[in-house]
């Protein structure tokens, strides 16, 4: 142990108030002097005696004078997902697109560009406000994205507003087609069928105006069950190959999406080369007019019919007189279970529109007659509570009367739909009422009227022959092919990836946090709309990639859950988590690092950047290096 008798004598005191600094940051001290001390002399450094520990260091600084330790500091840059996503992007050729619609200017400190590449970045992370990117993108390693260059560059909330500017006042439409077109070819993306849905975007506060497209801010049918708010209507197509999106287009909010698919087959048809392709979208597409323009082009379309149809009306009718036969076409395990199957049946026989003879297919899901009870179940006890509730209020107040009591009654049954399952009585008893006639106290010659009142009585009870005719249609969908070639197993195949659409919208508001709208201007709003498109774009390559290597190598899958669990189906959002924490650190001495130290890839880590083909030194530095 050191004698500290033997010590030079103490530094002066603004000297030692330094010292004293710099012992509050223990875990930088330990990084600092581990190369030059044993590990007993660190350990009496890491002593709390303030008074001991500053007279060791000031010692150290004096034996060791090129080290200087007390002009050293820490500083640590996050690398995480950005590599991973930068590799996609420079995959892509998003750079090189983004530069041929959004030139540099001459007096510009870094290009548009870069800013809007830093954008997308952070939303497919997971968006942050502008007023918090500068703050952000001095947490990241700028090498990484290759632009280490413009490390000293202020990226304010200003710079990002601007770039939106310029990315607004951009050809968007072609970009958005160059952009696509580069990403199916480069990545083999098989646009043979796409499916096509839309949400919508809330906003909070006054963003008034409209964009020279048209774009504004509306109250409308609100998929956010916010119908106090404005919004705008997000339309999204992909592809059925991985899910990567290939087309969209922002509409106010107020706009309907039965008059939104004939523009949005018409722009796919711009990318896809021929007009044959599948376009698969909810009821909604069920009209007419959109059907028959598709069709009229030399294109096909699978939607799923609504109930409002005469068809499905007439259908349901026969079968609730008379059960019909079927066969059965698919079994699938349940989604979300290990060791229950569903399966699904046809009826027989060929069932046509009544209008242009579209074929129909009578489709029976084991799942979905027994969600189908379920629901009846639950709204039946709803009505029977509220008629046990509305019983006991009945004779008195506005209930009086039958005719008021009978409104009362309809309300419920209709409200929850079950007016056809149980059947209502309203009875009839007399009351006898005998009253004084006269006033006074009650005497032997006391006179009585006597008089009846009619009383109400309230009775219900389910009915059993209707509840099981009504079960034969348990479990019963019809879906429309325009293509009569089409068997129904590859129609209802088809038309069940359009559940993997509404999780790209779940990501699209939880990952990447689309709502609320926070921007003051509805021009910037536009123009961010399309950078999240981007962004999904780059989120849904990675998945692609990552789950096609699992299955091309028949691995289980990858550990990207707590308690290693693994999947064969990771999402990129788990992915990126696992990078969270990867980054650099700096040992700085008068502002130059001279020291640097990386974190080290785990098993999956590892695994994770061979799949996407990347090598450590690929992750750490960009190959790209110069602005056009």
């Amino acid at each position: 142990m050191l004698k500290y008798s033997k010590y030079p004598i103490m530094p002066e005191p603004r000297v030692r108030h330094l010292l004293q600094e710099r012992l509050h940051q223990a875990a930088l001290v330990y990084i600092a002097l581990r190369g030059i001390c044993s590990a007993k002399s660190l350990d009496i450094v890491l002593k709390r005696n303030l008074l001991i520990d500053s007279l060791i260091l000031w010692h150290l600084a004096a034996t060791y004078p090129e080290s200087v330790i007390m002009k050293r500091r820490l500083k640590r840059l996050q690398a995480g997902g950005l590599p991973l996503i930068n590799h996609i992007a420079e995959q892509m050729g998003l750079r090189e697109i983004l530069y041929k619609y959004i030139p540099r200017h001459g007096n510009e400190d870094i290009p548009s560009v870069e800013t809007l590449i830093l954008l997308i970045f952070n939303l497919t992370l997971g968006k942050a406000p502008l007023y918090e990117l500068e703050q952000w993108v001095q947490s990241i390693d700028l090498r990484c994205l290759g632009i280490q260059r413009f490390n000293k560059v202020n990226f304010n909330d200003d710079r990002f507003a601007r770039a939106l500017d310029k990315l607004y006042m951009a050809d968007r439409a072609s970009l958005m087609t160059d952009i696509v077109i580069n990403v199916v070819k480069l990545f083999d993306i098989n646009l043979d069928r796409i499916h096509n849905d839309s949400t919508t975007v809330k906003a909070f506060g006054e963003m008034l105006g409209k964009t020279i497209t048209g774009l504004e801010l509306k109250r409308g049918n609100s998929k956010d069950h916010r119908p106090d708010l404005k919004q705008l209507v997000f339309s999204l197509s992909v592809s059925s190959d991985g899910g990567v999106p290939v087309h969209y287009k922002c509409y106010s909010g107020n706009r309907t999406d039965d008059t939104t698919h004939i523009e949005t087959w018409n722009s796919l048809c711009k990318i896809v080369s021929d007009p044959g392709f599948i376009y698969v979208a909810d009821s909604k597409l069920c009209t007419d007019e959109q059907l028959n323009h598709i069709v009229r082009n030399k294109g096909r379309a699978i939607t799923i019919i609504p109930e409002t149809w005469n068809e499905v009306a007439s259908f349901k009718k026969a079968l609730r007189k008379q059960r019909k036969t079927k066969e059965i076409i698919w079994r699938r395990k349940k989604p979300g279970s290990n060791n229950e199957n569903e399966y699904f049946s046809v009826f027989k026989g060929e069932y046509l529109t009544t209008k242009r003879g579209y074929k129909i297919h009578w489709i029976y899901s084991s799942e979905k007659r027994k969600r189908d009870r379920k629901t009846r179940e639950i709204f039946l006890r709803k009505a029977e509570q509220r008629l046990a509730l509305l019983n006991a209020k009945i004779n008195k107040r506005n209930l009086k009367t039958k005719t008021d009591i009978q409104a009362a009654v309809e309300e419920i049954i209709q409200k929850d739909k079950v007016d056809d399952f149980i059947r209502i009585e309203i009875g009839t008893i007399k009351e006898t009422i005998r009253g004084q006639v006269g006033k006074g106290r009650p005497g032997k010659n006391t006179k009585y009227r006597i008089h009846e009142k009619d009383l109400y009585t309230l009775t219900w009870m389910r009915d059993a022959e209707r509840l099981k005719r009504e079960a034969n249609t348990d479990g019963i969908f019809p879906l429309l092919c325009t293509d009569k070639s089409m068997s129904a197993k590859e129609t209802l195949k088809a038309y069940k990836y359009q559940p993997r659409l509404e999780k790209r919208f779940t990501q699209f508001k939880s990952s990447h946090n689309a709502a609320p709208l926070l921007f003051k201007k509805i021009e910037r709003i536009e123009a961010n709309m399309f950078l999240f498109f981007i962004s999904l774009i780059l989120q849904a390559l990675i998945e692609r990639s990552i789950r096609k290597r699992i299955k091309d190598d028949r691995i289980i899958g990858l550990e990207v859950y707590p308690e290693e669990r693994t999947t064969p189906y990771p999402t990129t959002n788990k992915v990126l988590n696992l990078f969270e924490n990867i980054s650099a650190y700096f040992i700085l001495q008068r502002a130059k690092a001279v020291e640097e130290f990386k974190d080290e890839f785990t098993e999956t880590q590892q695994t994770i950047l061979n799949f996407l083909g990347m090598t450590q030194n690929q992750y750490w530095r960009s190959a790209h290096r110069q602005t056009k």
